[in-house]
């Protein structure tokens, strides 16, 4: 409290008879005590001497506990400075009242605005005796208007660092207020642009849109479009506007233009548009069907060979797995749970999956043979579906088919020499028994059984030629190797007699057998024998066995002691056409490896220049 140079005992005692004075004064005291304001007397050195209820009820305190006690104490510390000065100027005489809002701490220790008032009352001499101090609470209109400064403070900073355009139009449309976005989105000054309608900013084919927007948001009505702005330098932009109406109370007071600047992201979906149709009609060049399947299993692309080969359109496989309505899996949970889908397998592991022999279903319900191929898809480094190429294999296998007849034709043929030898010699002899037993021999039934024996040994290797030679459909069984190989070199035994070649067979007892299709096995295993004995002119000796690779394979070997194969020659086995024979077509080895393959089984050559040859057959054994 600012200090007042004088005799205190004399203030003290003209302050007494004032507050008597009052006392007595009814009006006065019912005017002070009832007062809806605060009130109080305060001395000059600070000390509350009277207080009212109204005060007792902002401050929280008693009138005992105020009375005595210094203004200064209840007054926030920041605000004390400021008052004592005007209370100074006031006891200088260079002020007589004054009014300061400032915060007091209550006795709960809150705080709450007051407008505080300040009179300085001077006896009839001009002495200064005491301050008459009334105070009225604003808490509420300062932390309204708190608020709005808050608000007003979040609005600028939403104006000014907001990446996007924010300008303010009059009812005439003209720019009343801009943000900075504005200024660099248009590259215009704040001042080319406040006071200027925002039309001729506008791109001239988009005016008749945008003035269309403007009209309707005086109408209270927010619209948005892409419109194309002219920027500074001349070049266009394209900008997603909005035109939203400012109202108040209830009337449309301004409009506020809001927008984004699009321009890159016009240009990139430009450019993205036509990567993809780049991308659709390399597809649609591909003569291989070819689908996408995302991670949740939905068909993402469908070219247009896979909609020729399939019945099924794009908009047929959106959304849906179209390797499961292809292969007619739909609903299998169990395959699903267990990850057996080629598709489920390349998308969770990351793997290649390649198919040889699957069969697809069309659309109206037709079944054909495909050849397919699952690649996983990726997006920086993380899954995101797969990719599924298939082809129609129907004609391909036709032609394997009729190579494979034309290759056992020819089979056929080359041993027809060698059979018809196996023939005539028991044709012979059954002659000779014929004619001596016309002569009257004794001991007819000896002779019977050996004539018997003779025919069925020329029927075994007639039957043997027919089954060979005969078309037949796929059938696949359970059959036994060591039979199939017995009928095969009893088919080829009188050719190898004729080029002095011998059989060594070793078969190990109790094989389990194969899941095959018999005729073309004994196909496969009479063009290994036959290459065999032709790489041993000088004649020699053959190995044959079979045996059990640990319970789930069976393995055949076929080996030779003749000049053996080179290896640039060995790099070519199985190549079409590509022979070493005078009349080879080269098909032979193809179409062997081609039917191991097709029995899930694989074939492998060994062979040293002088020594001979090795080729190993390993074939799956059935599981019942």
């Amino acid at each position: 409290m600012a200090k007042f140079t004088g005799h205190s005992s004399e203030i003290r005692e003209l302050v007494q008879e004032e507050l008597e004075r009052l006392a007595h004064d009814q009006l006065l005291r019912h005017a002070f005590e009832k007062a809806a304001i605060g009130m109080a007397i305060v001395s000059l050195q600070g000390k509350f001497l009277k207080v009212n209820e109204a005060l007792c009820t902002l401050t929280g305190y008693l009138g005992d506990e105020l009375r005595g006690q210094l203004l200064r104490d209840l007054t926030y510390p920041d605000d004390i400075d400021v008052r004592d000065q005007l209370l100074g100027q006031a006891l200088d005489g260079a002020r007589e009242s004054f009014q300061l809002e400032g915060r007091y701490v209550r006795k709960d220790s809150t705080i709450v605005w007051g407008m505080a008032g300040f009179s300085l009352v001077r006896h009839d001499s001009g002495t200064p005796l005491y301050f008459v101090f009334h105070i009225q609470d604003i808490t509420d209109r300062k932390l309204h208007e708190q608020h709005l400064e808050e608000s007003g403070l979040r609005y600028q900073s939403l104006l000014k660092h907001n990446p996007d355009m924010i300008c303010t139009l009059d009812e005439n449309g003209t720019l009343v207020q801009v943000n900075p976005a504005a200024v660099r989105t248009t590259g215009y000054s704040k001042e080319e642009l406040i006071g200027h309608s925002a039309l001729p900013f506008i791109a001239v084919e988009d005016w008749k849109t945008a003035w269309s927007l403007f009209g309707r948001a005086k109408q209270g009505k927010i619209g948005s479009a892409e419109l194309t702005f002219m920027h500074k330098n001349g070049r266009p932009i394209v900008l997603e506007v909005s035109f939203v109406p400012m109202i108040i109370h209830k009337y449309v007071n301004g409009i506020y233009l809001l927008a984004k600047d699009i321009t890159k992201r016009k240009i990139s979906d430009a450019t993205i548009e036509k990567l993809n149709v780049k991308n659709q009609l390399i597809l649609d060049a591909v003569s291989d069907g070819i689908f996408g399947i995302d991670q949740h299993h939905g068909t993402i692309f469908w070219n247009e060979a896979a909609e020729r080969i399939t019945g099924y359109s794009y908009e047929d496989m959106t959304g849906k797995n179209a390797y499961e309505i292809l292969t007619r899996t739909q609903g299998d949970k169990e395959a699903a749970e267990k990850g057996q889908s080629p598709s489920l397998l390349s998308m969770h592991e990351g793997v290649y999956y390649h198919n040889a022999s699957e069969v697809f279903y069309t659309k109206n319900g037709d079944l054909f043979p495909v050849e397919y191929m699952t690649s996983p898809m990726y997006d920086h480094g993380r899954m995101i579906g797969v990719v599924i190429t298939f082809k129609d294999i129907t004609e391909r296998l036709k032609t394997e088919e009729l190579l494979r007849k034309s290759e056992k034709l020819s089979v056929v043929g080359q041993i027809a020499a060698g059979v018809a030898h196996e023939i005539r010699n028991p044709l012979t002899s059954l002659k000779g028994f014929i004619q001596f037993l016309q002569a009257g021999a004794p001991n007819k039934e000896e002779y019977f059984q050996i004539m018997l024996s003779e025919l069925s040994r020329i029927e075994l290797i007639i039957t043997e030629m027919l089954v060979l030679a005969k078309p037949q459909m796929q059938n696949f069984q359970p059959k036994s190797v060591e039979a199939i190989l017995h009928n095969v070199v009893t088919l080829l035994e009188s050719q190898a007699n004729l080029s002095d070649v011998q059989f060594v067979m070793s078969i190990e007892p109790d094989l389990p057998n194969i899941w095959c299709e018999e005729n073309q096995l004994k196909q496969t295993f009479i063009n290994l024998i036959k290459n065999a004995m032709e790489a041993m002119p000088e004649g020699g000796h053959i190995d044959i066995k079979v045996s059990s690779d640990r319970g789930e394979w069976l393995k055949i070997t076929v080996k030779d002691h003749g000049c053996g194969i080179p290896q640039e020659v060995l790099a070519r086995l199985g190549e079409p056409f590509y022979t070493t024979k005078e009349k080879g077509t080269g098909l032979g080895f193809m179409i062997s490896y081609k039917i191991i393959e097709d029995h899930r089984g694989h074939m492998m050559v060994e062979s040293k220049v002088g020594e001979g040859t090795v080729i190993s057959v390993s074939l799956p054994v059935t599981m019942d």
